[in-house]
């Protein structure tokens, strides 16, 4: 064998091929696509929204920004709303998650209601949207409740998303 096929030969073997260059760019580009769409998704999912304004009358708003990961990207509006007994008032969820309305109890966590559970210092609720919706209530449905509950304080909270909070003040 010549010497110089030797060493040539020998090159060869040690430069990568132009296909195993090519499956290598491949393979980085796919892995920068993957990366891109998953850093999209988080930022998406935990973007701050902001709440929309109140509605007039005895209505309370439920929204989201189509995802509800943290208290800043989902809620109700107005969080506190007072309330004479006798008015029927009505929550209307806006946002594309379900949602529910539940009365805090002296039985929830810290975590579903962390204000305690306000003048309910029963194992009952009150009221609960989960009677009328087990999954919640989606975009657009309605979850009405007459206040008949005695003055004073009542938390709430959405089942499916614990750090969503509101408060009834009755008089």
């Amino acid at each position: 064998m010549n010497p110089l096929q030797l060493s040539s030969n020998v090159h060869d073997s040690t430069k990568p091929s132009t296909r195993s260059r090519k499956k290598l760019w491949i393979i980085i580009g796919a892995v920068a696509v993957v990366l891109i769409v998953i850093a999209s998704v988080a930022y998406v999912a935990n973007r701050p929204g902001t709440a929309p304004q109140p509605p007039n009358g005895p209505n309370v708003t439920v929204w989201d920004t189509g995802y509800c990961s943290n208290s800043g990207n989902c809620g109700y509006s107005p969080t506190t709303k007072n309330v004479t007994a006798g008015t029927t008032l009505t929550w209307t969820n806006t946002g594309n998650q379900a949602h529910t309305v539940t009365e805090c109890t002296s039985t929830d966590s810290s975590t579903a209601c962390p204000s305690g559970e306000g003048a309910n210092t029963l194992t009952s609720r009150s009221f609960d949207s989960n009677t009328q919706s087990p999954s919640g209530f989606t975009k657009n449905q309605q979850y009405q409740y007459t206040i008949n509950l005695s003055p004073g304080t009542y938390n709430y909270y959405c089942t499916l998303h614990l750090w969503m909070h509101g408060t009834i003040v009755v008089s």
